[in-house]
C-alpha cells in the first residue's frame, strides 16, 4: 500500500562550523492514529549527522508501519449506500544520505534516497545550491530532483506487471532578512510526474445493464460492475509558498505565518494556511501550539461511482482517456490540524520534544459519503544529542 498521507517529520539541525568536528544522533519516533479504527502507522527514524569544516555530511534510516481499514471506492452489489472498506498492512523502509558544503558564499548539497514497499520502489536523487547576497542578508536557493519509483504488481493489486513512474521537481527559494527580528521567505516549485499515476488498490463501482446469451437468446442483466481507476498518466504541478517570521523581544516569543499555494494539471487547486506561536519558556524550554487549514477543489476526472456519468469503465490503467477515479483525496474537501509542541533542553547538548496534534478532514462533495474523511492524532517523541 504507498504511504500517501505520512510524511517524515522535520528534525532539529545543526550549524555547519568552522573548527573542529561536530556530532549529532537524533531519534524520532511518531504515532498515526486514524479514529472509528482506520489507519494506524507507527514510524521510527533515526538520523546521525557529522560536520567538520565546511562539510557535512547525514545519514536516515526510516521504518514505517501501517495497519487498518480504508475506503476502496466501490460499494456493495445493488447497494450504493453501502461503500466497501478493506483491510491493509504495509512496512516501509527508507534510507537517505545526504553531503553538503560550503565554498565561499555557496551551499551545495547532494541527496539520495533510498525506499522499499511491499509494492512500491523508489530512488531519489537531489541537487540544491543556495548562495547568500548583501552582507548574508539574503539567500537563494535552487534546486532539482529526480524520482525514478516501480509500482509493484502483487495478487492484489490491479497492475498486472511493475509498472514505472518518473518525478522531476525544480524549486526555487529566496531567504530575506526584513529587520532584525522579521525574516521573509518565498519559494516556487514546479514538478512533472509521467508513467503510472494510479492508486493500484482503488477501483469504482458501476450500475449497467448488460447483455449475456442465454439458453433461449440474448438476456438482460442488471448488475454492479468494479473497474479498476484510470488517471492520466501525465501530470504538472505549481507551488507558491510564502512564510514570515518574526520576533517579539518582550515577549520572547516569535511567531511564523505562512500561506502555500497548489494548483496540477488535474484541476486541482489548494491553499493551506498556518500559524505557530513559539514561545520561550525560559533558556531551556519552548512551548509551540500551532494551526493549520487546508481547502482543495476537485479533480475533473473524479467520481465517487460511474452509474449515470455515461462513462462506459473499462479495465485499461494505461492512462488514456476515459479518465476516473474514485479516490477521495481527489474530491473537494477541506482538512484543520492543531497542535502544540514542547522542546526541553534538560542538560547542554541535548534536547527532547513531545508533539501532539489532532488532524480532521471533511469532504466538500455531497456524493461522498463522509465515512471516507478520517480525523486522527498523531503523536511523535524525539531526541537529539550532540556529541
Amino acid at each position: 500500500m504507498v504511504f500517501r498521507r505520512v510524511l517524515y517529520p522535520a528534525l532539529p539541525v545543526f550549524s555547519v562550523g568552522t573548527g573542529s568536528s561536530q556530532e549529532a544522533l537524533r531519534y524520532r519516533y511518531q504515532f498515526y492514529d486514524e479514529d472509528d479504527g482506520r489507519i494506524d502507522v507507527e514510524s521510527h527514524y533515526l538520523d546521525y549527522e557529522i560536520a567538520w569544516g565546511k562539510t557535512s555530511a547525514s545519514l536516515r534510516v526510516a521504518v514505517d508501519s501501517l495497519t487498518g481499514m480504508t475506503p476502496t471506492g466501490t460499494h456493495a452489489p445493488g447497494d450504493p449506500d453501502d461503500w466497501l472498506f478493506q483491510t491493509i498492512t504495509d512496512e516501509r523502509r527508507v534510507g537517505v544520505a545526504t553531503i553538503e558544503h560550503e565554498v565561499n558564499d555557496y551551499t551545495l548539497s547532494f541527496e539520495y534516497a533510498h525506499s522499499k514497499e511491499i509494492d512500491y520502489r523508489s530512488n531519489a536523487v537531489t541537487g540544491k545550491v543556495s548562495r547568500q547576497f548583501n552582507q548574508k542578508n539574503t539567500t537563494v536557493t535552487a534546486g532539482m530532483a529526480f524520482a525514478f519509483d516501480e509500482v509493484l504488481a502483487t495478487p492484489f493489486t490491479n497492475n498486472l506487471n511493475d509498472e514505472d513512474k518518473d518525478t522531476f521537481d525544480f524549486n526555487f527559494g529566496v531567504s530575506q532578512i526584513l529587520s532584525r527580528n522579521t525574516i521573509l521567505d518565498l519559494n516556487l516549485g514546479y514538478g512533472h510526474n509521467r508513467g503510472y499515476l494510479g492508486d493500484p488498490y482503488r477501483r469504482i463501482s458501476q450500475q449497467k445493464t448488460v447483455i449475456v446469451d442465454g439458453p433461449f437468446g440474448p438476456i438482460p442483466v442488471d448488475g454492479t460492475f468494479n473497474f479498476a481507476e484510470n488517471r492520466p498518466d501525465e501530470l504538472d504541478r505549481f507551488v507558491a509558498k510564502a512564510s514570515v517570521r518574526h520576533y517579539f523581544q518582550q515577549a520572547n516569543a516569535a511567531l511564523s505565518c505562512s500561506y502555500r499555494f497548489f494548483a496540477n494539471t488535474n484541476s486541482i487547486e489548494g491553499h493551506t494556511f498556518e500559524v505557530k506561536w513559539i514561545q520561550e519558556i525560559n533558556r531551556r524550554l519552548s512551548v509551540t501550539p500551532y494551526l493549520r487549514y487546508y481547502t482543495q477543489s476537485e479533480a475533473d476526472f473524479y467520481y465517487p461511482s460511474l452509474t449515470g456519468t455515461g462513462i462506459e469503465a473499462t479495465d485499461r490503467i494505461d492512462g488514456g482517456g476515459p479518465n476516473y477515479s474514485s479516490d477521495y483525496r481527489l474530491s473537494k474537501f477541506e482538512a484543520l490540524t492543531y497542535g502544540l509542541r514542547v522542546a526541553w533542553e534538560p542538560i547542554d547538548n541535548m534536547t527532547l520534544d513531545v508533539q501532539w496534534e489532532r488532524y480532521e478532514m471533511d469532504g466538500l462533495n455531497s456524493e461522498t459519503p463522509a465515512s471516507f474523511f478520517p480525523s486522527a492524532n498523531v503523536l511523535s517523541v524525539g531526541a537529539q544529542f550532540r556529541f
